[in-house]
């Protein structure tokens, strides 16, 4: 083996050797965490777990529709599940903002809702 190869085999050893060394003091090392006294932090609920009102007025029940497009839907004059489902997907795209593929989803699943 030449000068070089056992430079390089001394020196990995010289950097594992350290390495070592900082892993066995690193609880001296790093700092206690700190705790408080506050409480755990609460996640929101998915509407999955809501109730959900049966109601015909309830645009919201349909996948996809959300309040912000329940409110433009009833800005169109479009009051509950069964006014939906009597729509082209052309006039809900419309009012929406939304493409045609959408609206007629939102028609088919009023239309199993309604």
């Amino acid at each position: 083996m030449n000068n070089t190869m056992k430079n390089v085999i001394r020196l990995a050893g010289v950097v594992v050797g350290l390495g070592a060394a900082v892993w066995a003091v690193r609880d001296r090392l790093l700092p206690a965490p700190e705790l408080t006294d506050e409480p755990a932090p609460r996640f929101r609920e998915s509407d999955a777990a809501a109730p959900v009102p049966a109601d015909d007025a309830d645009l919201t029940r349909i996948k996809g529709i959300g309040p912000v497009t329940a409110g433009k839907l009833a800005t169109a004059g479009i009051d509950g599940i069964s006014a939906l489902a009597g729509m082209s997907a052309a006039e809900i795209a419309e009012a929406t903002g939304t493409s045609e593929a959408n609206a007629a989803r939102w028609i088919e699943s009023a239309k199993t809702l309604g």
